[in-house]
């Protein structure tokens, strides 16, 4: 086992799974207000149509659940810095989302340099969560005084306590090289690339949802029943897919 001394977490998935989360609540509270419908559907996909960001819904043939397209890292900052939010919500309620993105790209734009002060980013990290924890102000059944917060602390993911709590350490520890020397970043392009090519480009992370499979998995199982007739004598074999990927 790998001493805990000697783990650091990856700034690259620490972006990609924080933005992750903050679309996943903008959009979970879209649907609890009841307006995730097709307009606000067209809202969304003619944003990302003037942030040049190709992005997609769909609606599983299945389960029936909206899904959508899976982005990659430069178009995630794109819309972490540039989707305007006053689209989909009151200027007040856009602009508290808003400084919440903001302060999180500023936190990994600061964690990436090398040069910034472990002190000043512990700060600010704690700064970011107390805004994230937001409470409500008000009784709801009054709308006029009522202030909807932000976020409730079963919703903060793995990363984010990672990066709040351990990000300031860490870049103590290894400011020599800083965050951008334990970069995995080549490891991520090669695996979004074998992902994509297996289904076919669709970039729907695949999986099945009823089945609760994930896209790894679906991958895993089918490279293993290929070894399985390969290895094995038997009277009739399915072709083996191959894949190349450029």
């Amino acid at each position: 086992m790998i001493p805990i001394e000697n783990i650091i977490f990856d700034e690259l998935h620490a972006l990609l799974r924080i933005t992750d989360r903050l679309w996943e609540l903008m959009l979970a509270e879209i649907q609890e207000n009841g307006l995730f419908n097709d307009l606000t559907r067209s809202v969304i996909l003619g944003e990302m149509q003037r942030l040049k960001v190709s992005f997609h819904f769909w609606e599983d043939e299945k389960s029936h659940v909206w899904k959508y397209t899976s982005l990659m890292g430069d178009d995630k900052k794109t819309v972490l810095q540039f989707f305007n939010l006053k689209l989909l919500f009151k200027p007040s309620r856009a602009e508290l989302i808003r400084k919440l993105w903001d302060g999180f790209y500023e936190l990994y734009c600061a964690l990436r340099n090398k040069n910034t002060d472990p002190a000043q980013l512990k700060q600010q990290s704690l700064e970011w969560l107390s805004l994230f924890l937001t409470p409500s102000q008000g009784n709801p059944s009054r709308p006029k005084t009522y202030v909807r917060g932000l976020y409730m602390p079963n919703q903060i993911t793995p990363y984010m306590h990672a990066l709040v709590y351990h990000g300031w350490e860490l870049l103590e520890k290894h400011k020599r090289w800083g965050f951008k020397a334990f970069s995995c970043s080549a490891v991520e392009k090669k695996n979004h690339n074998q992902v994509s090519t297996f289904f076919r480009k669709t970039l729907k992370n695949g999986g099945d949802l009823l089945k609760r499979k994930s896209a790894i998995q679906e991958i895993i199982e089918y490279e293993n029943r290929s070894l399985y007739f390969n290895y094995n004598v038997l009277s009739k074999s399915p072709k083996v897919k191959r894949i190349r990927i450029k």
